[in-house]
């Protein structure tokens, strides 16, 4: 007969078996608190009260049982996974990625622990170690397309493209009918401008769709792929019509999960320079036929205000040093909680960096699971009076949570500079120097003009500027530092001036890799004709050699139908003069409300050959140089925590909530 001691053990692991919380809890406590056969000391007891108590909803009990267990037995594998998985919940990465390796040491070919350890590793931006992982799990499960998948995203995260093709098609070569391998092949393809053999992969996809929806769906992606670098205005043309039909012919079947089957915004469709209201309506309009279930409404909304702090939730992927929250933080830090009680949504899915603490220590922070429906009813939970995306049209979960209204009132900034065309985003927060005249029917939503510039950023550190390093030939350098998916054939002609007028001169760009570096200068060779030669793609760089080479550009060149954000802040904070000139939209004249808000016009121009003119004498006439970066190293400061900025903003939404409850 089994003793009565084991027989209490089993049943009360297989009360967790059957997630009986309560019962499986107090079974676990009389066990350890009766002390019998050393139940004190027994991990997997300790361990199972923590899945109890997690189960029951109690954090608190939770993390104090599972310290327990790990404390008897750190080499455990499952109490390993799940103290990693607290210490990852907490931001902790680095702790638990010691926490895995430790259980690693005594089972080093344990699957789950090595997922767990390059996913730690993904979290920390660790992108080398966590590609030996996968190259670990690759050769325990050669015929598993999984690690090579996971080995791709994370050279995407690296910006490592050519990499992530191949990584993408070794998966496809692993498992042939593989959609998810297929569907990143296309994706990467499409990232590097290579469009054409993306439709290729995505039409074999849609042949081999397991039934009608992946069909549909690969289809879609296929014919509202777009230019990265287009060729000309011809392929931009061609692909907004081709785009056009299949938003107007409607879905052709239901789509459980958008997300999931790797749809969202067209980002590249807005670097087109075009009024892209009615696509981006069109393109909501086709999502909520095809997933009626992305138009939810929480059960509190529109509940009185008065009388108290308004719930503010800040919902974005980019709670990092990426441009949306570089212009975030100063938000989420220096609302004022007296008016505000403020809550962070982060999608738990994508990267963390070093700024990531500092939003966690700025304010409560809610990881959203990467299941639509649950992010959606964790968001709902809150009962916000006020959720506001720093960005939407980037991040395709962010995109596709902005469907539902999930607060009284719902705004997006200008982190990506375009519409939304959703019916549930009421305020589009935008700058009035930065805004033409009309700009109102460029909106699906009701159009704020701040007067401030709406953001409260840190003056990046101004470094010690090395010519040689940046990569930079004798010469004038006119250097552009905008992605080249931002460079428009508009601007082509513009640069033509520029090298026309000064034989000594070099126009630079930043590599977008070796397929759409191809496709600009072959595209620019036309218009420069043998100026092309002065035309020079720089490697890729991190963030100092972006500053150095800011820095030591003589002249840098804005585009008018994509002006730089952070990048015209950063370039000004080295003290280097931008050549602008304001665009047709909104997107095209950030670099204008900076100059106006420093109070410059001299380096603005409104023509092509102004455009030439001025650069060339910037870098050539030593006097008007001297002056126009005088004057933005006396007046830069007033680009930079503009407190006053965050004020506007709170006022905008009071009298918004206000107005609606």
């Amino acid at each position: 007969m089994m003793p009565v001691a084991d027989v209490k053990r089993r049943e009360a692991l297989a009360l967790l078996d059957a997630q009986a919380w309560e019962k499986a809890r107090l079974a676990l406590l009389d066990i350890l608190e009766s002390g019998e056969h050393n139940a004190p000391t027994d991990a997997e007891l300790w361990f199972g009260l923590s899945r109890a108590w997690e189960g029951l909803g109690n954090t608190g009990e939770c993390e104090k049982a599972l310290r327990q267990a790990y404390e008897l037995a750190p080499k455990d594998p499952a109490i390993a996974a799940a103290s990693a998985d607290r210490l990852i919940a907490y931001g902790v990465t680095d702790q638990a990625i010691n926490v895995i390796k430790r259980a690693l040491f005594a089972h080093p070919q344990h699957v789950d622990l090595l997922w767990r350890l390059a996913d730690a590793y993904e979290l920390d931006r660790q992108f080398g170690a966590a590609l030996k992982i996968c190259a670990t799990l690759a050769k325990l499960a050669p015929g598993d397309a999984l690690p090579r998948l996971k080995a791709g995203r994370l050279r995407t995260l690296g910006s490592d493209l050519a990499g992530a093709e191949r990584e993408f098609r070794a998966a496809v070569a692993v498992e042939p009918g593989n959609p998810a391998a297929m569907d990143s092949l296309a994706s990467i393809l499409r990232a590097m401008g290579r469009v054409d053999e993306a439709r290729q992969v995505l039409a074999k996809r849609a042949d081999l769709g397991h039934d009608r929806t992946e069909a549909a769906v690969a289809r879609f992606k296929a014919a509202t792929t777009q230019p990265v670098v287009p060729r000309n205005q011809a392929e931009i043309d061609e692909a907004r019509e081709r785009l056009a039909a299949a938003l107007a012919t409607g879905p052709e079947a239901p789509i459980d999960d958008p997300f999931r089957a790797g749809l969202g915004p067209n980002f590249f469709l807005n670097y087109q320079a075009l009024n892209d209201r009615p696509l981006q309506e069109a393109f909501a309009a086709y999502y909520l036929a095809a997933t009626p279930s992305l138009n939810m409404t929480a059960p509190h909304v529109g509940r009185a205000a008065r009388g108290r702090r308004l719930r503010v939730g800040i919902l974005t992927a980019y709670f990092t040093d990426q441009t949306v929250g570089y212009l975030s933080y100063g938000l989420a830090l220096k609302l004022d909680r007296d008016r505000f009680d403020v809550v962070l949504f982060r999608p738990s899915h994508t990267p963390q960096d070093a700024q990531t603490k500092y939003f966690r220590a700025a304010a409560r922070v809610v990881d959203l699971p990467s299941d639509l429906a649950a992010a959606r009813a964790a968001i709902a939970a809150e009962q916000l009076d006020i959720l506001h995306f720093p960005e939407i049209g980037m991040d395709y979960f962010t995109y596709f949570i902005a469907f539902a209204r999930l607060a009284t009132v719902q705004t997006v900034a200008w982190g990506h500079p375009v519409t939304t065309g959703l019916p549930h985003i009421d305020l589009f927060l935008s700058v009035d120097d930065m805004e033409p005249r009309d700009g109102e029917r460029h909106y699906s939503e009701a159009l704020v003009r701040f007067k401030s510039l709406s953001f409260a950023a840190e003056r990046p550190p101004k470094i010690a500027v090395n010519r040689a390093e940046a990569g930079l030939e004798p010469g004038p350098a006119y250097v552009c530092l905008q992605s080249l998916c931002k460079v428009h054939p508009r601007f082509d002609h513009v640069l033509a001036r520029i090298l026309a007028e000064d034989p000594q001169g070099h126009i630079y760009f930043i590599s977008n890799g070796t397929y759409a570096d191809g496709l600009l200068t072959e595209r620019l060779s036309g218009p420069l004709g043998s100026n092309i030669s002065r035309v020079k793609v720089l490697p890729r760089m991190l963030r100092p050699g972006f500053l150095n080479l800011a820095g030591a550009a003589d002249v840098a060149l804005d585009v008018p139908q994509w002006s730089g954000g952070k990048t015209s802040l950063e370039t000004f904070a080295m003290g280097t003069p931008i050549v602008h000139m304001p665009g047709e939209f909104m997107r095209g004249r950030h670099t204008l409300a900076f100059y106006r808000r420093m109070g410059m016009t001299a380096p603005v121009v409104d023509s092509a050959e102004d455009y030439a003119r001025t650069a060339v004498r910037l870098a050539h006439d030593d006097g008007f140089r001297t002056e126009v970066r005088g004057q933005i190293e006396e007046a830069q400061s007033k680009l930079f925590e503009d407190w006053a900025s965050i004020r506007e903003i709170e006022d905008v939404w009071t009298a918004a909530v206000y107005a609606r409850t």
